[in-house]
Protein backbone atom coordinates (compact mmCIF):
# COMPACT_ATOMS: atom_id res chain seq x y z
CA UNK A 1 0.00 0.00 0.00
CA UNK A 2 1.18 3.55 -0.74
CA UNK A 3 2.57 6.21 1.28
CA UNK A 4 -0.02 9.48 1.31
CA UNK A 5 1.96 12.72 1.80
CA UNK A 6 -0.64 15.57 2.49
CA UNK A 7 1.31 19.04 2.04
CA UNK A 8 1.51 21.75 -0.32
CA UNK A 9 3.02 21.94 -3.86
CA UNK A 10 4.43 25.35 -4.82
CA UNK A 11 5.96 27.11 -7.46
CA UNK A 12 10.03 28.24 -6.15
CA UNK A 13 11.09 30.97 -6.96
CA UNK A 14 14.66 31.11 -5.56
CA UNK A 15 16.74 34.14 -5.81
CA UNK A 16 20.60 34.23 -5.20
CA UNK A 17 21.86 38.32 -5.10
CA UNK A 18 25.15 38.83 -6.27
CA UNK A 19 25.08 41.92 -3.95
CA UNK A 20 23.05 43.70 -1.46
CA UNK A 21 19.80 44.93 -2.52
CA UNK A 22 19.50 48.89 -1.80
CA UNK A 23 15.74 50.27 -1.38
CA UNK A 24 15.26 51.85 -5.18
CA UNK A 25 18.63 50.15 -6.36
CA UNK A 26 18.47 47.31 -9.31
CA UNK A 27 20.83 44.36 -7.83
CA UNK A 28 22.10 41.43 -10.18
CA UNK A 29 20.92 38.34 -9.33
CA UNK A 30 20.63 34.58 -10.50
CA UNK A 31 16.91 33.67 -10.28
CA UNK A 32 15.32 30.58 -11.07
CA UNK A 33 11.80 28.51 -11.40
CA UNK A 34 11.40 25.80 -10.07
CA UNK A 35 8.96 22.78 -8.50
CA UNK A 36 8.75 22.68 -4.73
CA UNK A 37 6.23 22.82 -1.43
CA UNK A 38 6.94 21.18 1.63
CA UNK A 39 4.75 17.91 1.23
CA UNK A 40 5.70 17.73 -2.99
CA UNK A 41 9.70 17.34 -1.67
CA UNK A 42 9.19 15.01 0.33
CA UNK A 43 6.79 13.09 -1.44
CA UNK A 44 8.86 13.59 -4.48
CA UNK A 45 12.22 11.79 -3.11
CA UNK A 46 10.00 8.45 -1.90
CA UNK A 47 9.11 8.33 -5.32
CA UNK A 48 12.82 8.83 -6.73
CA UNK A 49 13.35 6.29 -3.70
CA UNK A 50 11.25 3.69 -5.51
CA UNK A 51 8.43 3.86 -2.87
CA UNK A 52 4.77 3.95 -4.05
CA UNK A 53 3.59 7.55 -3.09
CA UNK A 54 0.86 9.91 -3.34
CA UNK A 55 0.32 13.38 -2.67
CA UNK A 56 -2.66 14.65 -1.88
CA UNK A 57 -1.73 18.84 -2.09
CA UNK A 58 -4.09 21.97 -3.89
CA UNK A 59 -2.75 22.83 -7.24
CA UNK A 60 -5.07 24.90 -9.70
CA UNK A 61 -5.47 24.65 -13.58
CA UNK A 62 -2.85 27.53 -14.01
CA UNK A 63 0.69 27.89 -15.25
CA UNK A 64 2.16 27.09 -12.12
CA UNK A 65 -0.47 24.26 -11.65
CA UNK A 66 0.54 22.96 -15.13
CA UNK A 67 4.14 23.01 -14.40
CA UNK A 68 4.03 21.12 -10.56
CA UNK A 69 1.62 18.40 -12.19
CA UNK A 70 4.10 17.34 -15.21
CA UNK A 71 7.00 17.61 -12.61
CA UNK A 72 5.31 15.30 -9.92
CA UNK A 73 4.61 12.76 -13.01
CA UNK A 74 7.85 12.78 -14.25
CA UNK A 75 9.06 11.85 -10.76
CA UNK A 76 6.64 8.96 -10.50
CA UNK A 77 4.39 10.59 -7.72
CA UNK A 78 0.44 9.91 -7.94
CA UNK A 79 -1.04 13.19 -7.31
CA UNK A 80 -4.65 13.52 -5.34
CA UNK A 81 -5.88 17.09 -7.17
CA UNK A 82 -7.41 19.31 -3.83
CA UNK A 83 -9.55 22.29 -5.35
CA UNK A 84 -7.63 25.01 -5.16
CA UNK A 85 -8.33 29.14 -6.58
CA UNK A 86 -4.35 29.57 -7.59
CA UNK A 87 -1.31 27.54 -7.18
CA UNK A 88 0.83 28.33 -4.66
CA UNK A 89 4.14 30.58 -5.12
CA UNK A 90 6.96 30.95 -3.06
CA UNK A 91 9.81 33.14 -2.97
CA UNK A 92 13.42 32.17 -1.55
CA UNK A 93 16.12 34.19 -1.00
CA UNK A 94 19.54 32.82 -0.75
CA UNK A 95 22.30 34.34 1.32
CA UNK A 96 26.12 33.40 0.40
CA UNK A 97 26.23 30.57 2.68
CA UNK A 98 23.02 28.77 0.86
CA UNK A 99 20.72 29.84 3.91
CA UNK A 100 17.31 30.92 2.75
CA UNK A 101 14.09 33.54 3.79
CA UNK A 102 11.11 32.61 2.23
CA UNK A 103 8.08 34.74 0.91
CA UNK A 104 5.15 32.54 0.66
CA UNK A 105 1.84 32.55 -0.96
CA UNK A 106 0.36 29.28 0.50
CA UNK A 107 -3.06 28.41 -0.41
CA UNK A 108 -5.37 26.11 1.77
CA UNK A 109 -5.82 22.19 1.84
CA UNK A 110 -9.19 20.98 1.99
CA UNK A 111 -9.26 18.30 4.89
CA UNK A 112 -13.01 17.05 3.15
CA UNK A 113 -11.40 15.91 0.72
CA UNK A 114 -8.47 14.00 2.59
CA UNK A 115 -10.19 10.97 3.56
CA UNK A 116 -9.71 9.05 -0.15
CA UNK A 117 -6.53 9.86 -0.24
CA UNK A 118 -5.33 8.11 3.01
CA UNK A 119 -8.18 4.92 3.16
CA UNK A 120 -5.46 2.41 2.18
CA UNK A 121 -2.25 3.52 2.94
CA UNK A 122 0.00 2.28 6.09
CA UNK A 123 1.78 5.55 6.42
CA UNK A 124 0.22 9.33 6.23
CA UNK A 125 2.74 11.88 6.44
CA UNK A 126 1.31 15.65 7.37
CA UNK A 127 3.39 18.85 6.36
CA UNK A 128 3.50 21.03 9.86
CA UNK A 129 2.11 23.98 7.31
CA UNK A 130 -1.31 22.30 7.12
CA UNK A 131 -1.27 21.44 10.94
CA UNK A 132 -0.63 24.86 11.83
CA UNK A 133 -2.60 26.28 9.39
CA UNK A 134 -5.69 27.68 11.43
CA UNK A 135 -8.50 27.70 8.73
CA UNK A 136 -8.40 23.80 8.11
CA UNK A 137 -5.83 22.53 11.14
CA UNK A 138 -8.64 21.44 13.22
CA UNK A 139 -10.48 19.34 10.68
CA UNK A 140 -7.10 17.83 9.48
CA UNK A 141 -5.75 16.56 12.80
CA UNK A 142 -9.63 15.49 13.55
CA UNK A 143 -9.35 13.28 9.67
CA UNK A 144 -5.69 11.80 10.48
CA UNK A 145 -7.07 10.85 14.38
CA UNK A 146 -9.95 9.03 12.82
CA UNK A 147 -7.00 6.59 10.45
CA UNK A 148 -7.14 2.92 11.41
CA UNK A 149 -4.71 2.48 14.68
CA UNK A 150 -2.32 0.56 12.19
CA UNK A 151 -1.97 3.20 9.93
CA UNK A 152 1.81 5.03 11.14
CA UNK A 153 0.63 8.96 10.93
CA UNK A 154 3.85 11.38 10.79
CA UNK A 155 4.29 15.11 10.57
CA UNK A 156 7.40 17.49 10.23
CA UNK A 157 8.20 20.94 9.44
CA UNK A 158 5.89 24.09 9.07
CA UNK A 159 8.59 26.64 9.98
CA UNK A 160 6.29 27.72 13.23
CA UNK A 161 6.77 31.79 14.18
CA UNK A 162 7.57 32.39 17.91
CA UNK A 163 3.86 32.45 19.09
CA UNK A 164 2.87 30.91 22.14
CA UNK A 165 -0.85 31.17 21.35
CA UNK A 166 -0.53 29.05 18.10
CA UNK A 167 2.29 26.35 19.59
CA UNK A 168 -0.58 25.49 21.99
CA UNK A 169 -2.88 24.89 19.04
CA UNK A 170 -0.25 22.99 17.30
CA UNK A 171 0.60 20.73 19.99
CA UNK A 172 -3.41 20.07 20.46
CA UNK A 173 -3.67 19.18 16.81
CA UNK A 174 -0.44 16.91 16.85
CA UNK A 175 -2.07 14.61 19.62
CA UNK A 176 -5.37 14.51 18.22
CA UNK A 177 -3.47 13.48 15.22
CA UNK A 178 -1.82 10.51 16.81
CA UNK A 179 1.57 11.35 15.62
CA UNK A 180 3.82 8.35 16.34
CA UNK A 181 6.79 10.34 14.72
CA UNK A 182 7.42 14.05 14.36
CA UNK A 183 10.75 15.61 12.83
CA UNK A 184 11.42 19.10 13.40
CA UNK A 185 14.31 21.42 13.28
CA UNK A 186 15.76 23.04 16.13
CA UNK A 187 14.04 26.61 15.62
CA UNK A 188 10.97 24.58 15.06
CA UNK A 189 11.05 22.64 18.08
CA UNK A 190 11.69 26.02 19.95
CA UNK A 191 8.66 27.59 18.68
CA UNK A 192 6.86 24.53 19.78
CA UNK A 193 7.64 24.10 23.04
CA UNK A 194 7.51 27.85 23.56
CA UNK A 195 11.12 27.33 24.96
CA UNK A 196 14.73 27.16 23.71
CA UNK A 197 15.89 23.90 25.04
CA UNK A 198 19.73 23.49 25.86
CA UNK A 199 20.76 21.08 23.15
CA UNK A 200 19.09 18.76 20.20
CA UNK A 201 18.85 16.05 22.42
CA UNK A 202 17.06 18.18 25.47
CA UNK A 203 14.81 19.66 23.03
CA UNK A 204 14.01 15.86 21.51
CA UNK A 205 13.01 14.69 24.63
CA UNK A 206 10.85 17.92 25.57
CA UNK A 207 8.74 17.21 22.44
CA UNK A 208 8.40 12.96 23.10
CA UNK A 209 7.28 14.29 26.75
CA UNK A 210 4.44 16.45 24.94
CA UNK A 211 3.25 13.57 22.84
CA UNK A 212 3.48 10.20 24.57
CA UNK A 213 4.63 7.11 22.75
CA UNK A 214 5.67 8.95 20.02
CA UNK A 215 8.99 9.36 18.47
CA UNK A 216 10.24 12.83 18.22
CA UNK A 217 13.43 13.63 16.08
CA UNK A 218 14.92 17.15 15.91
CA UNK A 219 17.98 17.98 13.45
CA UNK A 220 20.52 20.62 13.76
CA UNK A 221 22.41 20.92 10.07
CA UNK A 222 26.30 20.84 11.17
CA UNK A 223 25.29 19.43 14.81
CA UNK A 224 23.63 16.47 13.56
CA UNK A 225 20.21 15.38 15.04
CA UNK A 226 18.50 13.74 18.67
CA UNK A 227 15.70 11.69 18.95
CA UNK A 228 13.66 10.61 21.76
CA UNK A 229 10.85 8.44 22.76
CA UNK A 230 9.82 5.93 25.12
CA UNK A 231 12.51 4.46 26.63
CA UNK A 232 15.45 6.17 24.59
CA UNK A 233 17.37 8.66 23.78
CA UNK A 234 19.83 8.97 20.61
CA UNK A 235 22.34 11.53 19.10
CA UNK A 236 23.57 11.01 15.57
CA UNK A 237 26.21 13.10 14.08
CA UNK A 238 26.08 15.10 11.06
CA UNK A 239 26.94 13.37 7.61
CA UNK A 240 28.43 16.59 6.02
CA UNK A 241 29.38 16.61 2.36
CA UNK A 242 33.13 18.37 1.94
CA UNK A 243 31.82 21.02 -0.55
CA UNK A 244 29.82 24.23 0.36
CA UNK A 245 26.38 24.39 0.77
CA UNK A 246 24.21 26.73 -2.04
CA UNK A 247 20.71 26.02 -1.04
CA UNK A 248 19.58 24.78 2.04
CA UNK A 249 15.72 25.04 0.69
CA UNK A 250 14.74 21.67 0.86
CA UNK A 251 17.50 19.68 3.36
CA UNK A 252 15.15 19.52 6.03
CA UNK A 253 12.43 17.65 3.35
CA UNK A 254 15.11 15.02 2.09
CA UNK A 255 15.85 14.22 5.51
CA UNK A 256 12.15 13.53 6.03
CA UNK A 257 11.67 11.14 3.14
CA UNK A 258 14.70 9.17 4.12
CA UNK A 259 13.84 8.77 7.75
CA UNK A 260 10.17 7.75 6.94
CA UNK A 261 11.84 5.62 3.81
CA UNK A 262 13.49 3.35 5.82
CA UNK A 263 11.50 3.44 8.95
CA UNK A 264 8.22 2.47 6.55
CA UNK A 265 9.63 -1.08 5.34
CA UNK A 266 10.22 -2.23 8.75
CA UNK A 267 8.13 -3.03 11.75
CA UNK A 268 6.89 -0.60 14.50
CA UNK A 269 8.04 0.84 17.00
CA UNK A 270 11.31 0.69 15.15
CA UNK A 271 14.75 -0.72 16.57
CA UNK A 272 16.89 1.77 17.54
CA UNK A 273 19.98 0.53 15.52
CA UNK A 274 17.13 0.92 12.45
CA UNK A 275 16.53 4.53 13.80
CA UNK A 276 19.69 5.64 13.84
CA UNK A 277 20.44 4.16 10.82
CA UNK A 278 17.42 6.54 9.03
CA UNK A 279 18.84 9.68 11.17
CA UNK A 280 22.02 8.69 8.74
CA UNK A 281 20.62 8.60 5.80
CA UNK A 282 18.63 11.62 6.54
CA UNK A 283 21.45 13.66 7.05
CA UNK A 284 23.44 12.36 4.01
CA UNK A 285 20.27 12.78 1.64
CA UNK A 286 20.10 16.43 3.82
CA UNK A 287 23.84 17.64 3.25
CA UNK A 288 23.79 16.46 -0.43
CA UNK A 289 20.91 18.39 -1.18
CA UNK A 290 21.55 21.38 0.29
CA UNK A 291 24.50 20.96 -2.53
CA UNK A 292 22.19 21.61 -5.38
CA UNK A 293 20.32 24.35 -6.01
CA UNK A 294 16.17 24.05 -6.02
CA UNK A 295 14.13 22.31 -3.25
CA UNK A 296 14.24 19.34 -5.38
CA UNK A 297 17.36 18.98 -7.19
CA UNK A 298 18.21 15.54 -8.39
CA UNK A 299 21.30 14.42 -6.42
CA UNK A 300 23.70 11.48 -7.75
CA UNK A 301 21.78 8.57 -5.89
CA UNK A 302 18.55 9.59 -7.76
CA UNK A 303 17.39 8.49 -10.46
CA UNK A 304 16.51 10.64 -13.85
CA UNK A 305 13.06 11.88 -14.69
CA UNK A 306 10.79 9.56 -16.72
Amino acid sequence: MPITVIGDSTLDVTVRPMETPRAGGDAPATISLAPGGQGANVAVRLARAGIDVRLATAIADDAPGRLLSAALEADGVAVVRLAAERSGVVISMLDPGGERSMLSDRVHLDPGALAAACADAEWVHCSGYALADDATGDALAELLGSLPPATRVSAAGGSLPDDPALAARVRDRLAAAGIVLLILGREEAAALLSQQPPSLPAAAEALASTLPGAIAVVTGGAAGSAAAGPGFALSVPAVEPTAAAVDATGAGDAYVAAVIGRLSAGRWPPEVATLRDAMERGSRDGGMVARVLGAQGRIPAEPAAR
